[in-house]
């Protein structure tokens, strides 16, 4: 079951109940050869090249689209409480780890602030992820509000790959 919503002062939220404990969820976010596993949108290719997991830490990754381009992520984590929480500031970035306007057309935040919880439920995970722009521009705040459809595509297809990720182990 999924959920997603934006909030009046634009914020994206979205929950997803996954059918494995706490523990092997949390490992899916903590290890990079699990996290490469799973993380991006369907049909990208992710390979984790960085995980460190802890304040100050950053996980960064290359993402390989099927079009033959590819695009940098970077997580840099603020908060670790495992295996509850994570907090980081999510931004995309270049092969070095720094942070770079995203790569497409428009106007979007430079970075995320980004919360997800891990909260144990009938046998199995829930993640509740909600992610706010740092600093927008009213019009990149506009444009994250412009999103919503886009951002729910996006990590529900993230979660579907979690959960195939989740189901081989």
């Amino acid at each position: 079951m999924r959920t997603a919503t934006v909030a009046a002062d634009t914020e994206f939220v979205i929950t997803r109940l996954f059918k494995a404990p706490r523990q092997q969820v949390w490992e899916a976010w903590a290890k990079p050869e699990l996290m490469s596993q799973w993380f991006g949108p369907k049909g990208v290719t992710t390979t984790v090249k960085t995980l460190d997991l802890r304040p100050g830490g950053i996980m960064h990754a290359r993402m390989d689209r099927p079009d033959g381009g590819h695009m940098w992520a970077k997580f840099a984590y603020r908060e670790v409480v495992e295996p509850s929480r994570l907090v980081w500031v999510h931004s995309f970035a270049d092969e070095h780890a720094n942070t770079v306007p995203w790569p497409f057309e428009g106007p979007w935040p430079l970075e995320i602030l980004s919360t997800a919880t891990f909260t144990e439920e009938g046998g199995g995970t829930r993640i509740h992820v909600v992610w706010t722009p740092i600093n927008p521009s009213a019009e990149e705040r506009q444009a994250f509000a412009g999103m919503i459809e886009s951002m729910t595509e996006g990590w529900g297809g993230t979660f579907d790959r979690l959960d195939e990720a989740l189901a081989q182990r």
